[in-house]
């Protein structure tokens, strides 16, 4: 069973039971994803998180920040489409669309872009926040 990002924070000791709590509270109160709550507050950095999420999903990682994406490439998904799925299209390679996701195990939005492009699809995960940015 793969851990929860809470759990593998805690474990690398990225963050403290207490910290964990407080960003749970506030992910009750307001929705959201865990990282980003923990992110916002100041527990953990953009790369910690990247981390956790790469290891909790099983996928490599990716800091936008650092990333120039080709205008032919972003026109291969509709702006709506990534809205709505907190997606970003980053290179293409042969038959392979590498995207970048907050949440890459979201099946629907990898078939639904695999049908609308015709290429392979492969997830990296990025933050939310950067996606939204």
């Amino acid at each position: 069973m793969a851990l929860k990002l809470g759990e593998l924070l805690l474990a690398a000791q990225l963050i403290t039971e207490e910290q964990l709590q407080k960003a749970l509270d506030e992910q009750n109160r307001v929705g959201g994803r865990l990282g980003e709550h923990l992110l916002r507050l100041g527990y953990v950095t953009e790369e910690d998180l990247l981390d956790g999420l790469s290891r909790r999903y099983g996928v490599p990682s990716i800091n936008l920040r650092h990333v120039e994406i080709p205008e032919e490439v972003l026109k291969l998904v509709p702006p709506e489409m990534a809205r709505k799925n907190t997606l970003l299209p980053l290179s293409r390679s042969g038959s392979t669309l590498t995207v970048a996701m907050a949440d890459p195990t979201n099946l629907y939005a990898l078939d639904e872009i695999r049908n609308l492009t015709g290429y392979r699809v492969e997830p990296v995960v990025a933050s939310e926040e950067a996606l939204r940015e």
